[in-house]
């Protein structure tokens, strides 16, 4: 139930009705996505969209509803034209032969209208594939910088560094050329690099880089003669490592002339007596496992071992016991692993890098592990201590190359199997999330059970003016306690739930709560006024209003001291009920508030029928100010909003980052965590610094 922390969507929307547009709008806001969107209803509101600089997320299109002047031909060709990159849908009932030209065209998916779920599932998916693009074209762009400056580095260097991949040079620095003698005008670059070895060195040094290339050894070194100007020998020592050169695996030589190479490079080995590699050496083999794995050149598995007993037996007997149960342990192991790279990794795990890309090599190796590790006990003086372990796998790719993700969810592995018994061997799964087949359903039953065992409660926020006021302002934040002691805020399950019935009760039971909060405060004398936030349902039950003024009255609180919030959400959802409710509302003596605004399609013309005194923008809209378009959609907001004589809050405002740029903007109040966190009780020093 935690509120997911998603990304605005931006959205060209296609249809000719617009009430047809805010509809399709509202399955993406009722899904939690906040929401930026163009309506498109002919040619030249597709140009006016894509003739700024923003971007867009993806493009809908309502194939029975097409603007009077397209189709879907005219729309794609437009976008193709302008070299925009915006995944397409069609909504359309035809699923045969006409779709299957709309896929040749480019739209990525065609679906039936009232596929919602479908629809959104969808969307997710073509816009993560948008991002990955996104960010691979940003990645290029960084990639070809970084190149530039490595060439200049190496340029610069004084070392000779020549890179070979496939027996060829792909590139060679100044001072390699200048050991060699070769002008400075011309190139090594597509030579085979045993062309410039000294005929007795050349097949030792091809069979040792064909080698060195295929095994994918971290470190190596060899001795051989380079071939100078005139057939002269140049007695050489190179080290050998893996590196990427121009997005490929490449083998890196540091070449130096023989007498002045004063120390042997140091060549990662295992330990003499448990043959495990160090943490730091089993690092670098995985860093160029994952080089080799992504250029296709090798397949490899992550092994991740535990050694379930030791921890027991460390608190049992202490060091004195467990460490040399470890290394003995260990050393089974490492015999086991030998033709792989296995690393002490601390604690009662051991990390092992295999040669296999596939689960059943992993089990072989992974039973034969078992078997000959655990088939006999160890043996301490009198002590026979038997072996158990578990094990956990994770089968490396290219779709992940992030190596610390590699090694947690090995561990994870691990701990499956331990949890299910040990002594054997789990892969890594990543976690499938069930779809609740009804969503409110389950809410429903949450609430249900929050009111009758009373688990909610209810927190205030300062709503704090930047235009100075005689009020002090709060919200009332309410939050649902769950079976294990946790809080949720409604916000993560209330637009689910809201416009139901059922949401009538939590109302009731919040206005109650925060009437008796309020009514504390102003017995103190404090001039206060609270928001509290309604469902929609508060807008479709007549006899709401009438019993929270009579709540309010016997309270013993004045109605001017609350603002009435109800969501844009809401408000495009029950559109036409909901200028009268405002109005039954200002009738009460309360004020009013919009809450979550800005994501409609038209969100100054939503709200033009009614009568709203403050409104409370979409938290999309704080976390815009710290893009790259520094909120500009906010303050042109602001601007429209002021003009009406409707007070702007900004909420989340969370860091001193996003407080900065507010001041310059026209809005009247700021909300968030930076200036106080939701607490039992309204207490704020309005007058302090912030």
């Amino acid at each position: 139930m935690e509120q997911e922390n998603r990304d605005t969507v931006r959205l060209l929307i296609v249809d000719a009705s617009s009430e047809e547009a805010e509809a399709l709008l509202t399955v993406y806001r009722d899904a939690g996505y906040p929401t930026r969107a163009h309506h498109v209803n002919s040619m030249e509101s597709l140009e006016d969209a894509l003739s700024g600089h923003q971007k867009w997320d993806l493009m809908i299109i309502s194939s029975a509803e097409l603007p009077e002047g397209l189709t879907i031909s005219s729309v794609l060709g437009r976008v193709d034209q302008q070299g925009r990159d915006i995944p397409s849908i069609v909504l359309s009932e035809q699923q045969e032969e006409e779709p299957l030209e709309w896929l040749k065209l480019g739209v990525r998916s065609v679906i039936t209208p009232d596929s919602d779920e479908l629809l959104l599932l969808t969307s997710d998916r073509e816009i993560a594939d948008l991002n990955t693009r996104r960010h691979h074209r940003r990645m290029s762009v960084a990639l070809n910088e970084s190149e530039k400056q490595r060439r200049h580095l190496l340029d610069d260097q004084v070392d000779a560094i020549v890179y070979i991949s496939g027996g060829g040079v792909k590139y060679s620095n100044p001072a390699f050329n200048e050991l060699l003698g070769v002008a400075g005008s011309a190139s090594l670059v597509g030579k085979p690099f045993t062309d410039l070895v000294a005929r007795k060195d050349r097949r030792d040094v091809g069979d040792f880089l064909n080698n060195t290339e295929n095994s994918g050894r971290a470190l190596a070194a060899i001795q051989c003669s380079l071939l100078a100007d005139q057939d002269n020998e140049v007695p050489v020592r190179a080290t050998v490592s893996p590196t990427s050169f121009e997005g490929r695996y490449t083998l890196s030589l540091l070449v130096r002339l023989r007498e002045t190479e004063q120390k042997d490079v140091e060549v990662a080995r295992p330990d003499s007596e448990t043959h495990l590699y160090s943490k730091e050496a089993f690092k670098e083999q995985l860093d160029v496992a994952m080089q080799r794995v992504i250029a296709g050149k090798d397949q490899f598995a992550l092994l991740c071992i535990t050694l379930d007993s030791l921890r027991a037996l460390h608190a049992k007997a202490g060091k004195r016991v467990s460490q040399p149960y470890y290394k003995a342990v260990s050393s089974r192991l490492g015999l086991e692993l030998i033709e792989h790279q296995a690393a002490s990794w601390g604690g009662d795990c051991i990390m092992a890098l295999v040669k296999a890309g596939d689960e059943k090599a992993v089990q072989d190796l992974a039973d034969q592990v078992i078997k000959g590790v655990t088939g006999e006990t160890v043996t301490l003086g009198s002590n026979k201590l038997p072996i158990k372990l578990s094990l956990g796998s994770v089968i490396l790719t290219d779709t992940n190359s992030d190596l610390n993700t590699q090694l947690v969810r090995a561990r994870h592995a691990a701990t499956q199997a331990q949890n299910e018994g040990g002594g054997k061997l789990c892969f890594y799964q990543k976690r499938k999330v069930n779809t609740v087949s009804s969503v409110e359903k389950h809410l429903a039953g949450m609430i249900s059970q929050a009111l009758k065992n009373d688990n909610f409660k209810l927190k205030y926020q300062p709503v704090v003016s930047l235009k100075g006021s005689s009020e002090k302002h709060f919200e009332a934040q309410l939050r649902m306690v769950d079976a294990r002691g946790r809080e949720h805020d409604s916000v993560t399950f209330r637009n689910k739930l809201d416009k139901n019935t059922l949401w009538s009760k939590v109302d009731r039971w919040q206005v109650i709560e925060a009437a008796k909060a309020l009514l504390n405060k102003t017995r103190s004398k404090d001039s206060i006024r609270l928001f509290m936030h309604l469902g929609g349902n508060a807008i479709l039950e007549k006899e709401f209003l009438p019993w929270m003024g009579v709540a309010f009255k016997a309270a013993g609180i004045p109605a001017s001291s609350v603002v009435v919030e109800i969501s844009e959400q809401n408000i495009v959802r029950f559109n036409k009920q909901a200028p009268d409710f405002f109005k039954a509302v200002k009738a009460l003596g309360c004020s009013t508030g919009v809450s979550e605004f800005g994501c409609s399609l038209h969100p100054m013309e939503t709200i033009a029928p009614m009568i709203v005194d403050y409104v409370k923008v979409d938290p999309s809209f704080t976390k815009d100010l710290t893009s790259e378009n520094q909120g500009e959609e906010l303050k042109k907001m602001v601007l429209a909003l002021s003009e009406k004589g409707q007070k702007v809050i900004v909420p989340q405002v969370q860091s001193a980052v996003e407080m900065a740029p507010l001041w310059h903007t026209g809005v009247d109040f700021i909300q968030g965590d930076f200036l106080q966190e939701p607490a039992e009780h309204m207490d704020f020093d309005f007058g302090g610094d912030f």
